[in-house]
């Protein structure tokens, strides 16, 4: 792909500035519309009506099993996530740049459809990079909130889903599978991708919360990372893969080579330091820098897929302290430098680490009765569950002011809303106004006037060597990014 520069670069980042101000607006807008409607129905509701509501709300609680801490932990951690990635997304380079110093690098020696693929999401992205730019950032931002604000089990598992969706979208097509195709995957510089790692966390937010108040969710959980650090083992092991030797006919080579190209970018003196004695030491002393990274993955791999508490408590603190090291020497924090679109890889797996570590001690759920949690459901469940099988009486005035059964429920269900179920509409709203430019960037394969004043080019589908360098020069990841 071909990056704009000079006058048509400045002129598209000024266009993406001003899209996401007026989207920015209009979700502001549907925040307001929300709030008041919610705050209507609530007052509309008579005190008869809203003692009989409070039965309904009573019998539906009755009986539902409350949020793990492993889940929450997990849940409010991957909202984070996603909002931080989608406040990266609004950068103003990541219109004209991220298709040639990020999307098509990613895919540089990876086979023939695996280039296809992205060089074909490259091209949707230039044809139309406003669009596709700010319809990312409102994606990941709404499914942040979502998650953050999602407190009803059956929406945060909706949001799981979601999660998982967008997260295969950006590992298939901006992260090239994570780079699993390309040569010199390693898991130090990021494999198997950090959006795999926002999936795997889609997933199991998607469980029913039964399943997280029995330790084996997080026994399985903490073997699947330990499998994943194993194989990984195994390949940062493999002769032949350069990472055993530190130079190569006296230049870095390999892992030096890379970590002393992300120390190269733009970041705080203190990271390009770190960074850069990181490369220094893997390039002077690179057999055992990689025998030390061969070991602890192999090790802390191993008691992970055992499953047994003794070595896997110890294991997951370990593989921890692993992915925080990793993160800050080798991976220079993931998202410096003004293209980076997440923290890399090592801070969502240690999340599914710490969650995993929560869930292997979790015990069993208890009943949510009424508005507190105690053993057993009280004895007016069956009058409270009578109560919701009863339709509510409303007046006549009411009738005439809303009239039509349809309204009259979404206005009862409105006024019932707690402000978490407000904040997922609103989240929900926020999602669906990045999915409408993103896919109409997808299906429209003419080029966008904002794509026009950017490059008078057409794209070139397919990453080039040239571009491969540029992007380890000036993206934030060198292999599986």
């Amino acid at each position: 792909m071909i990056a704009p520069s000079g006058a048509a670069s400045a002129a598209l980042a000024a266009a993406f500035k001003t899209a996401l101000l007026n989207e920015g607006e209009l979700i502001f807008f549907i925040f307001v519309l929300l709030a008041i409607a919610w705050v209507a129905c609530r007052e509309l509701l008579l005190a008869k009506a809203r003692a009989r509501l409070v039965l309904r709300l009573a019998a539906r609680r009755a009986g539902r099993v409350p949020e793990a801490a492993a889940r929450r932990v997990l849940r409010i951690g991957v909202g984070i996530l996603w909002i931080f990635d989608g406040l990266l997304q609004a950068q103003p380079t990541m219109p004209g740049d991220l298709p040639s110093h990020v999307i098509s690098p990613a895919a540089a020696g990876s086979p023939g459809w695996v280039v296809h693929a992205v060089g074909w999401a490259a091209a949707a992205w230039s044809a139309h990079p406003v669009e596709a730019a700010s319809g990312a950032v409102w994606i990941q931002l709404g499914i942040g909130v979502w998650l953050l604000s999602a407190a009803s089990p059956r929406w945060s598992r909706v949001a799981g889903l979601v999660s998982t969706g967008w997260g295969l979208v950006v590992w298939t097509f901006g992260e090239a599978f994570g780079g699993m195709f390309a040569p010199g995957v390693s898991w130090l510089l990021g494999a198997p991708g950090a959006a795999l790692f926002y999936c795997v966390a889609g997933v199991l937010l998607a469980l029913p919360l039964a399943a997280w108040h029995d330790p084996r969710l997080g026994r399985g959980v903490l073997r699947w990372s330990g499998a994943v650090m194993l194989a990984f083992a195994v390949l940062q092991a493999w002769p032949g893969r350069g990472f055993w030797q530190g130079t190569w006919h006296g230049r870095p080579h390999s892992l030096a080579a890379d970590v002393g190209a992300m120390a190269a970018s733009r970041q705080p003196v203190v990271m390009h330091r770190l960074v850069s004695d990181a490369s220094s030491l893997a390039a002077s002393h690179g057999f055992a820098v990689n025998l030390a990274a061969v070991i602890a993955l192999a090790v802390t791999g191993s008691c992970l897929l055992s499953g047994r508490a003794a070595l896997a408590r110890p294991a997951a603190i370990v593989a921890i302290a692993l992915c925080v090291t990793d993160w800050v020497f080798v991976q220079d924090l993931g998202f410096l430098g003004g293209l980076g679109t997440d923290p890399n890889s090592m801070v969502p797996q240690a999340l599914l680490l710490t969650a995993g570590l929560l869930a292997l001690t979790a015990g069993p759920a208890p009943v949510i009765a009424d508005f507190g949690i105690v053993d057993q459901a009280p004895a007016d469940t069956a009058s409270a569950s009578a109560a919701l099988a009863r339709p509510v009486q409303t007046p006549a005035w009411r009738s005439r002011r809303l009239p039509g059964r349809a309204v009259r429920g979404i206005g009862i269900a409105l006024g019932m809303a707690s402000t978490s179920s407000v904040l997922t509409l609103w989240a929900g709203a926020m999602v669906l106004l990045g999915v409408v430019p993103m896919a109409m960037a997808t299906v429209q394969r003419h080029p966008a006037p904002a794509a026009a004043i950017a490059s008078g080019h057409p794209p070139v589908i397919g990453p080039s060597k040239a571009a491969a360098a540029d992007g380890r020069a000036e993206g934030r990841l060198p292999g599986p990014r």
